[in-house]
């Protein structure tokens, strides 16, 4: 039998090491959209195979969100990427988040723009100080053109937060200095093409005219373009951006609504070049600078021409590589099936063969139990042990098998005869759950045939409970990602590396997925990134599931977080025992993707269902009446305690109410977000708001004096504020009472 094990173990061992893939897995996590950053985009895909190592590129849209983009980073930092490329959308407050990535070994490249911390690789992109002074060398050559007037020269400076708004601004006015015969004026504003027009209309309106306008980019260009064609002065006031895109600035210059455009370079390939470069341990430059050349009417109609062609070719080689990939991945897939089909037989022979081996041990026992009563007890408490830990691990390699050769017979790449192979490994996984299930009843059976052989028999009355979770018909509708303000986050909890990957997989492209191979890490991580729900495994090392789970539901932080408990421990009273330490839901194994995935969703559904009626019963209320745990409750009291304590402080902050309660910002938010569906920042102003309206409605204190009493900084903000909350302005709320 040892030497059987041994040669299966010698066949897994060379068929895993067949199907390995040495590809490199860079994440990108883009600051934003735009027709810049998706040429940057295609670039960088159209690069995977460009070089002698593959690589598989993962691009993310934080949105223009900087907390969106540090729970982004933080997410992908537990998955198996190799590097990290980072365009951060602003300088400050991604640096904890990128020194989080550097403590797990992943090297960071930033690209575009920088943050304000030296836990980064490499830096490429274009050389933004140069960009500014460029595009500062010409305005000052316009404006030596201009006679009978001092001429003035305007910069619309992009947000300041962010790096290359820095150190453009810090170009442009090197290349002023020193320039006394110009009238130089600098407003900052953002990366927006509207502010910009205001700022420019303004401008005009206070008869300050500028003779020519540096923006940031393109678009805010094309802001001030319309600000200057509305006062009719089109041609006398040239407008000046960055970017250089071939359907924006390019055609923007052809077009004469531009003066000059900065072509800011992209070049997806030269970062996955620096990529492989770090990961092969090749020598890199640490700073990377892109060079690039300014647009004007006299070159414009020929840059054009070159960048479109370039465009082209870029757009045929991802043509290109996505056929090459459609090829390889079904290769890929057949010799996937093959492999596994192989495997899976090899898998039933051994498990087979250990059921008998199992069964002939359980015979020999219970003959030997006869000889006494004391022997007897102990004999059958060592067998249920036996059992409940082979049931674990029976079940959970069965669950491994049966889901991937499922979601392999559902897929249709497969060829006709691969089809067959899979349906032979599925009819036979069938057989081994059902002959597991045999063992175990004639398990229950004997015991109840020792027990009648005692002196006091006692009927074994415990049977199996039934699994009465159903699915509804149909699956329920998945919530769109684009369409929510932020993926939910699973916690996996599994000591079993192979069962953790395959949740990965199931749920990874529905849910933001953390990981933990014990309750006491678990635990850990909950408590720091307060997971919108748990999927957690009974048995295991160090602490188990059940241990996790009260200590989960007993911590203020994390009471209430839905636990959903995955185990083969199928006896009702064990069920019992689950719910008793606070679970929510329960799944025996093997069990089936759908209802796992089903399950999930109906439990956050059920939660924001709870917060829906609780916005539509709690306009206009100061109390909230959703139910809630104890630790909860005692949570949320204490929160409207520290909110009404500091309600009248227009400058609170939520680091200041986090530190009241004991929490950091991530977990006050995580908590908030999840006991209200409101961010800590949203429940401050409504519950400012609900004051408001309760002292309208029994106080005569002026409008003025109430919008001050609850934390707002100005009457007229607060009226806007009123409105957009209960449809009605503060003074005719009193005048309709």
């Amino acid at each position: 039998m040892h030497k059987t094990c041994l040669y299966f173990l010698a066949i897994l061992a060379i068929a895993t090491a067949c199907t390995s893939n040495n590809n490199y897995k860079i994440a990108v996590s883009q600051c934003a959209s735009g027709q810049w950053r998706e040429k940057v985009n295609r670039e960088m895909l159209a690069a995977q195979h460009l070089y002698e190592q593959n690589v598989l590129v993962s691009i993310f849209d934080a949105q223009d969100d900087p907390e969106r983009q540090i729970h982004q980073i933080d997410s992908l930092s537990q998955t198996d990427i190799d590097l990290l490329v980072v365009a951060p959308t602003e300088s400050a407050r991604m640096a904890e988040a990128i020194a989080r990535v550097k403590e797990k070994g992943i090297p960071v490249i930033f690209f575009d723009r920088k943050a304000d911390t030296d836990d980064y690789a490499a830096f490429i992109g274009g050389n933004n100080v140069d960009a500014g002074a460029t595009v500062g060398r010409y305005a000052v050559s316009l404006a030596h053109e201009i006679s009978g007037h001092r001429p003035r020269v305007l910069e619309v400076t992009a947000a300041m937060t962010t790096s290359p708004a820095q150190e453009r601004h810090e170009g442009f006015a090197q290349a002023m200095k020193g320039h006394s015969e110009i009238d130089y004026v600098c407003i900052n504003s953002d990366w927006d093409a509207q502010n910009t027009y205001k700022v420019v209309r303004w401008q005009i309106a206070s008869g300050q005219t500028p003779d020519i306008i540096f923006c940031h980019n393109d678009a805010m260009g094309m802001g001030a373009y319309k600000a200057v064609s509305e006062a009719k002065l089109q041609g006398q006031v040239k407008i000046l951006g960055i970017d250089g895109m071939p359907d924006e600035g390019i055609a923007y210059a052809q077009q004469g609504k531009l003066a000059g455009t900065y072509v800011y370079p992209t070049h997806g390939d030269e970062i996955i070049r620096l990529a492989l470069n770090i990961l092969t341990k090749q020598p890199y430059e640490r700073t990377n600078y892109m060079s690039s050349v300014l647009v004007t009417p006299d070159n414009a109609n020929i840059i054009a021409m070159n960048s479109r062609e370039l465009i082209k070719q870029n757009d045929d080689l991802i043509t290109i590589q996505d056929k090459l990939e459609n090829y390889f991945g079904l290769y890929n897939a057949q010799h996937r099936v093959l492999i596994a089909s192989f495997v899976s037989i090899l898998l039933l022979l051994a498990a087979l063969l250990l059921f008998w081996r199992a069964i002939g041990r359980m015979r020999r026992a219970t003959a030997e139990t006869r000889k006494a009563h004391e022997q007897q007890k102990r004999l059958n408490e060592e067998q249920t042990r036996f059992y409940t830990n082979a049931s674990h691990q029976l079940k959970t390699p069965l669950t491994l098998i049966a889901g991937p050769v499922k979601k392999l017979l559902n897929a249709n790449s497969l060829k006709d005869a691969d089809h067959s192979l899979l349906e032979i490994v599925g009819r036979n996984v069938a057989q081994l759950e059902g002959l597991v299930s045999s063992v175990l009843n004639f398990r229950k059976e004997m015991a109840n045939m020792v027990s009648d052989t005692n002196a006091a028999p006692a009927l074994n009355t415990q049977q199996s409970a039934p699994d009465t979770l159903q699915l509804q018909e149909g699956r329920l509708s998945l919530l769109k990602q684009e369409d929510t303000e932020e993926l939910s986050t699973l916690l996996i909890v599994d000591d079993n590396a192979d069962m953790r990957l395959y949740l990965r997989t199931l749920l990874g492209d529905k849910f933001y997925v953390l990981e933990a191979a014990d309750g006491q890490n678990g635990l850990r991580i909950a408590r720091e990134l307060v997971p919108d729900l748990v999927v957690s495994d009974v048995m295991m090392p160090v602490m188990d599931g059940l241990q996790f789970c009260r200590h989960l539901k007993e911590d203020a932080i994390t009471s209430h977080i839905p636990v959903i408990l995955l185990t083969a421990r199928s006896e009702e009273s064990q069920q019992i025992e689950g719910y008793e330490h606070g679970a929510d839901a329960y799944l025996t194994k093997p069990f089936a993707a759908d209802v796992l995935v089903a399950r999930i969703y109906n439990l956050l559904k059920s939660r924001q269902q709870l917060f829906d009626n609780q916005e539509e019963r709690g306009k206009g209320q100061e109390e909230e009446t959703v139910k809630l745990s104890t630790q909860d409750k005692l949570f949320t009291d204490a929160l409207k305690e520290a909110v009404r304590k500091n309600m009248h402080n227009p400058n609170l902050k939520m680091d200041e109410l986090g530190d009241e309660l004991g929490l950091s910002r991530v977990q006050l938010y995580r908590k908030v977000k999840a006991l209200t569906g409101l961010s800590p920042v949203e429940l401050l102003r409504q519950m400012r708001l609900q004051r408001a309206h309760t002292l309208l409605q029994s106080t005569t204190k002026t409008v003025g004096e109430i919008a001050y009493e609850v934390g707002f900084g100005t009457p007229g903000y607060f009226s806007s504020c009123f409105k957009k909350q209960f449809g009605i302005y503060p003074t005719d709320l009193r005048t309709g009472m």
